[in-house]
C-alpha cells in the first residue's frame, strides 16, 4: 500500500516529559513506520507564560492514513496519554501535531496542512531541521533551512540528544 511521508511534531511540559514523547512516538509506530525522530528541544513556553519549559521534537513517519484518519488517530492517542490541556498554549502532558502531510495542503474544519502556525516557531522547524533540512514547506515554498534562518523570536533554550532520553 501506499505510504506518505508526514512530519509529526511533539511536545510536553507536565509529568514526565520525556517519558510522555516516548509513549507518544511508541503509539504513532502503530499506524506507520518511524523512519526519523529529531533530538529533543527545550524551549520557553508560548503564548500562555506561567508554565514549564516544553520538550518538543519530531518524527517522519509514513503511513498509509490519510490525513483525517491521521488527525483522529491521534486525537486519540492524545486522549489515551491525558493530554490535560486546559488553556489555549497552556501545560499539556502531551501535543501533537501534523505538519506536513506530504508535499499537500489540506484545509478541513478540523485540520490545516501544512500546520498555519509551524513556520514561525523554532521549537517546530528547528526539529523539522533534524529530520531534512531540504523539506519544502508547501505554501511558502521556501526549505525548513531557510524558514529557521528567518526566524526573529527564539524559544529554544537547551537541545538534547533523543537517543539518550527516547
Amino acid at each position: 500500500m501506499y505510504q506518505t511521508d508526514s512530519v509529526i511534531a511533539l511536545g510536553s511540559n507536565l509529568g514526565n516529559s520525556i517519558y510522555n514523547l516516548g509513549c507518544a512516538i511508541k503509539e504513532l509506530r502503530k499506524f506507520g513506520y518511524i523512519s526519523k525522530i529529531a533530538d529533543v528541544y527545550i524551549s520557553e513556553p508560548y503564548g500562555y507564560k506561567y508554565q514549564d519549559n516544553f520538550y518538543n521534537t519530531a518524527v517522519l513517519l509514513k503511513t498509509n492514513k490519510q490525513p483525517l484518519e491521521l488527525i483522529n488517530i491521534i486525537s486519540q492517542i492524545e486522549k489515551k496519554l491525558k493530554k490535560n490541556k486546559r488553556i489555549i498554549n497552556g501545560p499539556r502532558n502531551i501535543d501533537i501535531d501534523i505538519i506536513f502531510y506530504g508535499k499537500n495542503k489540506y484545509f478541513f474544519s478540523n485540520l490545516i496542512i501544512p500546520h498555519p502556525r509551524a513556520k514561525d516557531r523554532d521549537f517546530v522547524l528547528l526539529p523539522i531541521l533534524d529530520i531534512n533540512p531540504f523539506i519544502q514547506h508547501p505554501t511558502e515554498k521556501k526549505s525548513i533551512k531557510t524558514l529557521s534562518a528567518k526566524l526573529q523570536k527564539k524559544y529554544i533554550i537547551k537541545k538534547l540528544s533523543y537517543r539518550n532520553l527516547i
